[in-house]
């Protein structure tokens, strides 16, 4: 039926009345011929799909005519939902930032909706997912409904208030303390104590500003790295102050010098005019529901049900998205957290771009790079998608630096948030030398070798000069081959992608203006370019649906050791600057060492 009737539509509701009708009348059938076991067999099938799809489907996803969508952000936001039984049992209520863009931009043309409210309380996301946050809450105030934000916990910094910003109104709890100081960004520096444990760290950066094999070479940051970063600072400043100044109806002087205000009570922020009132969420829920009949009130999960229901009706023109989340790898993967396996990546683009549905690829990228080979592995899978007709568009995310920009340099368009973090377009070397602190423990350790330099990898002695030497080259080569490859797809000459390069990170605003991406925005704006290049007519209405990996024994292993990442890896995590979910892939990468496209930690 697809082939001889291409742009014949039929929703959900019209296919299953269809199958029961066919069921009904076949019971009826067999009934009149006597058959009253199958006949009544055939109308309890039609009977109960009908009920199924009413308990299943229809009701979790009907919402009041004056509803009231709640929403609760804390800790972490995952960028794509991690499906996993044990997940689901430990934060049934946790939605990716996948499902919250969805539901915040369906709510806002949704005459259903009368108002959005946001809890704040911990939140942990970087710049430029706390700008699209607050982005999506503007879009629903400038449509005409209520937004509040309530700041709920212990402490309020910049990334919080940068989120409720795009509310119409702020609340804070009385006891909420405001740290509003300013920006930081950083990397850890463990030469000093690594060489008390008598352990030795050979590195090869290309070039210059390649500053992720500081954290164990030098003892304070290169006024290259801190030039970078301090660009990356100011361009952030500026994203925070225009949000605010926007957000608050403010003078743009006196939204920046609020910014690096200090510690406030939450009376000192609304004498400041940062926020509008004290008050806690009961006074919310009063004040919008006086006569407390609690129906109108809708958890963000259930609206995200009703705003699926409502939009994902009947055969469209497709748009795929793969979601590239944490540290690039090649081989084997680590036994949880998020990474980007080549492989694995590789399989999702040949099942999208050999789908004859999918009109374009999305591809949404938050990643700090990693393996070289990893990252080749992905912008060949992009390359070949491209082969097949299927245009892929880059949308990044917090980070998408070094292997992360590998990935996406090949894609016919790149955007960007203001705020994210990219470029690094360079190659790092760490190889640790252990050999000493060996020796002071009494371990010795010999080979019987075929050749001179067959040990040179061992983690028991340093490479010799010779070694070193020969290998820089390799790296060069590396470095060589990912600036032609920068030229190739950003469709720049050698001297221009060289320049954009030497391993310096940009923020999203720098990168437009050097020709790394091509138009700033989010996952929304990045659909609207591959709608462009699939060419779609403003008239026809699009679907996303997700390629997601697949998971082991149905996403236990991914899932579960997810969810129960140990507490002092997260401390670490955190100490480093790293999202808890990708630390077990970077200790994976740190560990093995080698030639990495890594990207310097920075704080997000």
């Amino acid at each position: 039926m697809k082939k001889y009737f291409p742009n014949l539509l039929l929703s959900r509701e019209v296919r299953l009345a269809i199958v029961v009708v066919i069921l009904a009348a076949l019971g009826i059938a067999a009934c009149s011929y006597g058959k009253w076991t199958s006949g009544a067999t055939l109308l309890a099938i039609s009977i109960a799909m009908v009920a199924a799809f009413w308990y299943l489907v229809i009701r979790p996803a009907r919402v009041p005519r004056d509803a009231v969508v709640m929403i609760r952000l804390a800790g972490a936001i995952n960028e794509d939902a991690h499906h996993s039984p044990l997940a689901s049992l430990l934060r049934p209520s946790a939605l990716s930032l996948y499902h919250l863009r969805y539901a915040l931009e369906a709510a806002a043309s949704d005459p259903d909706v009368r108002a959005v409210v946001v809890e704040i309380a911990g939140l942990e996301a970087g710049m430029a997912t706390a700008l699209e946050l607050n982005r999506l809450l503007g879009a629903i105030r400038s449509a005409g409904k209520r937004v509040i934000a309530i700041l709920a916990g212990d402490m309020a910094g910049v990334r919080d208030y940068l989120v409720a910003a795009g509310a119409s109104e702020i609340v804070a709890n009385p006891d909420t303390m405001f740290t509003m100081l300013g920006i930081a960004a950083g990397n850890v520096f463990l030469k000093s104590a690594l060489e008390k444990l008598n352990i030795q760290v050979q590195t090869l950066q290309w070039k210059e500003y390649k500053g992720a094999a500081e954290m164990v070479n030098r003892d304070s940051m290169s006024p290259e790295l801190r030039e970078s970063l301090g660009a990356i600072i100011a361009d952030w400043q500026t994203i925070l102050v225009d949000a605010i100044a926007e957000g608050r109806k403010l003078e743009r002087a006196r939204a920046e010098e609020l910014t690096g205000a200090g510690f406030l009570t939450t009376r000192a922020a609304v004498e400041a005019r940062l926020i509008d009132r004290e008050g806690y969420i009961e006074d919310i829920r009063a004040e919008l529901d006086p006569e407390d009949k609690r129906k109108t009130f809708v958890a963000i999960g259930r609206y995200f049900r009703h705003a699926i229901y409502r939009r994902e009706r009947g055969r469209r023109p497709t748009i795929a998205v793969i979601h590239g989340v944490g540290p690039v790898i090649a081989g084997e993967a680590p036994p949880t957290g998020e990474f980007i396996s080549g492989q694995t990546t590789s399989a999702q683009f040949e099942r999208a771009s050999r789908n004859e549905e999918v009109r374009a690829i999305v591809f949404r990228i938050n990643s700090p790079g990693g393996s070289a080979v990893g990252s080749d592995l992905v912008w060949r899978a992009v390359r070949q998608a491209q082969s097949r007709g299927k245009p892929v568009v880059v949308s990044m995310g917090d980070v998408a630096g070094s292997g992360g920009y590998y990935v996406a340099m090949g894609a016919d368009a790149i955007v960007a948030e203001p705020a994210t973090i990219t470029g690094s377009i360079g190659v790092v070397y760490i190889k640790p030398d252990f050999g000493n602190l060996m020796r002071q423990l009494g371990v010795r350790l010999e080979y019987a070798k075929s050749a001179e330099a067959a040990d040179a990898l061992s983690m028991a002695r340093a490479m010799t000069e010779a070694e070193l030497t020969q290998l820089n080259q390799v790296v060069g080569q590396t470095y060589a081959n990912f600036t032609a490859k920068v030229a190739q797809g950003r469709k720049l000459s050698a001297e221009q992608s060289e320049a954009v390069a030497r391993g310096r990170v940009w923020s999203g605003i720098a990168a437009k203006e050097h020709g790394l991406v091509d138009e700033l925005g989010g996952l929304q704006k990045a659909v609207e370019v591959a709608r462009r290049l699939a060419f779609l007519q403003p008239h026809e209405v699009h679907q996303l649906v997700r390629y997601s990996p697949e998971r082991r024994l149905f996403g236990l292993r991914v899932g579960m050791m997810g969810e129960l990442m140990p507490w002092g890896l997260g401390v670490a995590a955190r100490a480093f600057g790293v999202p808890v979910r990708w630390a077990p892939a970077m200790i994976q990468l740190l560990a093995r060492g080698g030639v990495m496209l890594l990207c310097p930690f920075v704080e997000l």
